[in-house]
């Protein structure tokens, strides 16, 4: 019992000093900020960090098809000007004021799975992020 009351305070089955974890791939064109362990159907919220090339002005994510089935994809800030579908993926286009170096965007949603699920995201010339989270009923 005086274990579990630890876990749970710690943040490792909600929030909490522990609760949320940060990643960046290797070439650092995209970080993100999760909860590893969510509950299935309660809130949660997923932070991309991307970089802006230079000199332009859309940001492309392509992320994992999962993210939107299993992730129970709710809302996306800002909105994506455009969706592209090609196979297991979904290339997101985001506009960005000119002279920006990063973008932020903003996934929210209600995990839809039970267990644990892997996830991944990279911009068009960047390395692919991977990532997992595990949902607790």
């Amino acid at each position: 019992m005086l274990g579990f009351v630890l876990v749970c305070a710690c943040g490792l089955l909600g929030h909490g000093p522990f609760s949320e974890r940060g990643l960046t791939n290797t070439d650092g064109s995209i970080g993100i900020r999760y909860e590893p362990v969510v509950r299935f159907g309660a809130p949660t919220i997923i932070r991309f960090d991307t970089k802006v090339p230079p000199g332009g002005d859309k940001v492309a994510v392509t992320i994992a098809k999962d993210l939107v089935d299993q992730f129970g994809l709710e809302s996306i800030t800002p909105r994506p000007a455009t969706w592209e579908i090609a196979g297991g993926n979904i290339r997101l286009v985001f506009p960005v004021q000119a002279g920006e170096s990063h973008a932020l965007i903003r996934f929210t949603g209600s995990p839809a799975f039970r267990g644990g699920v892997n996830l991944t995201a990279r911009l068009d010339a960047g390395e692919t992020l991977s990532w997992s989270q595990y949902a607790v009923p």
